[in-house]
């Protein structure tokens, strides 16, 4: 695989499982009483959360799979499995399971807001984590490092991720535009689209970690 499919591959995977349209009227709705300066400095804080964790996982990953004695073949059957539940649920238009914890954020910052205490800030949770970087996008860099073509693989994940990083939060910063733009159908057929692609994704994960499994047994 080259560097440019690799990338290309990076990209459109991180894009389709951390989602920022899906994202969109989970951010709208938590930083509806904010201005546009207090808007913007919360997602890039929330940008630099996701970057830290993901580069941690990026850098870190396979030696905290190695510590369990994990192989990569199998943590990509795993991935695959992961990602084929998030494919279908984005295609069924179903809640997010890999997303667990949002809806309880949601409700707790409404109970804030109607008792009148002061409110967290929502940059680190959820907005950070899980939203950008959740359980989908954690196994994502962890299973794209070791099929970059060069030994440097984790820059390229990592400059895949900051791209990826810094467009979803100008997507989530023109969420109240978007969403008037293109309306929830509008993001319900792209989201169908982005499922499609990651099911497709998946079905390679789980035949790349299968094949010297089979292959070994086969021996």
């Amino acid at each position: 695989m080259s560097i440019t499919a690799f990338m290309l591959l990076a990209m459109t995977s991180l894009f389709a499982v951390i989602d920022p349209l899906g994202g969109i009227p989970f951010f709208s709705g938590l930083t509806k009483d904010m201005d546009r300066s207090r808007k913007r400095r919360t997602l890039i804080k929330a940008i630099l959360t996701a970057f830290g964790v993901l580069s941690l996982f990026t850098l870190f990953g396979h030696q905290l799979l190695a510590m369990f004695g994990i192989t990569l073949d199998a943590f990509r059957i795993a991935g695959g499995i992961v990602f084929f539940g998030i494919g279908l649920d984005m295609l069924q238009s179903r809640p997010r399971r890999w997303r667990t914890g949002i809806n309880r954020a949601v409700a707790d910052d409404a109970v804030l807001h109607a008792g009148g205490e002061a409110e967290d800030d929502p940059a680190i949770t959820p907005i950070g984590i899980p939203i950008l970087a959740g359980p989908g996008s954690i196994t994502t860099v962890m299973v794209l490092t070791p099929q970059a073509p060069t030994a440097v693989g984790s820059l390229l994940v990592l400059a895949a991720v900051a791209a990826i990083l810094i467009l979803s939060g100008g997507l989530l910063m023109g969420a109240d535009a978007l969403l008037a733009k293109l309306g929830h159908t509008g993001l319900r057929i792209i989201e169908k689209l982005m499922g499609l692609l990651l099911t497709v994704i998946a079905v390679q994960l789980v035949i790349d970690g299968a094949s010297p499994v089979l292959q070994r047994l086969g021996a």
